[in-house]
């Protein structure tokens, strides 16, 4: 990563009802994992398409694209709920809140990003989407099954707590000694029509 380039992402705000419940949840949990760099609340997002380091004079042509892609894909409702960690619970480096509603429209954005961004230079995705909120990341791998049993019945009300996705929000990552600060570049309307 040279100087000049910015650490981007793609990302779903989540209404402050849902990021209140995972705080509260995560609040609990923190105790009980605190080698675990756990995210802030301020920081919670569903993750669409993470893009990495980015010249940023080539910035205009990404936001380009994006807006692209936003104008050809649906909104969609949305909710989360289901807890699990990346690669496996028994090995896990990242804990996450997975989605039980709106699957197939986050996929759908993700795989149109995938295709629009592959144009400005950023390699398509090689897993298979899963759309979620990351809760924590892990320097080395842990066993995490008895934490995300407990934030599981913790975030138990969270698949009644539905939303629209409308926008998605490219968005900024500076690191820092107290974790990442997040900045929304730019947002970006779903199906083309402006937010009211």
């Amino acid at each position: 990563m040279s100087d000049s380039d910015l650490r981007l992402f793609v990302a779903a705000d989540i209404p402050a009802d849902a990021r209140g419940l995972i705080a509260a949840g995560v609040e609990k949990s923190r105790g009980k994992m605190p080698v675990a760099r756990w995210v802030k609340a301020e920081n919670l997002h569903l993750t669409i398409k993470f893009i990495g380091a980015y010249p940023e004079e080539d910035v205009g042509g990404l936001s380009n694209e994006l807006r692209e892609s936003g104008g050809r894909c649906a909104p969609f409702e949305a909710a989360m709920g289901g807890c699990g960690a990346f690669p496996s619970a028994r090995r896990g480096r990242v804990l996450w809140v997975g989605m039980t509603q709106g699957v197939d429209g986050a996929e759908a954005v993700a795989r149109k990003l995938d295709a629009r961004l592959e144009k400005v230079g950023i390699e398509r995705e090689g897993r298979p989407f899963r759309g979620h909120i990351t809760l924590a990341r892990l320097k080395q791998p842990r066993d995490c099954e008895a934490v995300l049993g407990d934030l599981g019945a913790d975030l138990a009300g969270l698949p009644a707590l539905t939303f629209m996705v409308d926008e998605i929000v490219l968005c900024r990552s500076i690191l820092g000694p107290q974790g990442p600060t997040y900045i929304a570049m730019e947002r970006i309307a779903l199906g083309g029509k402006p937010r009211e």
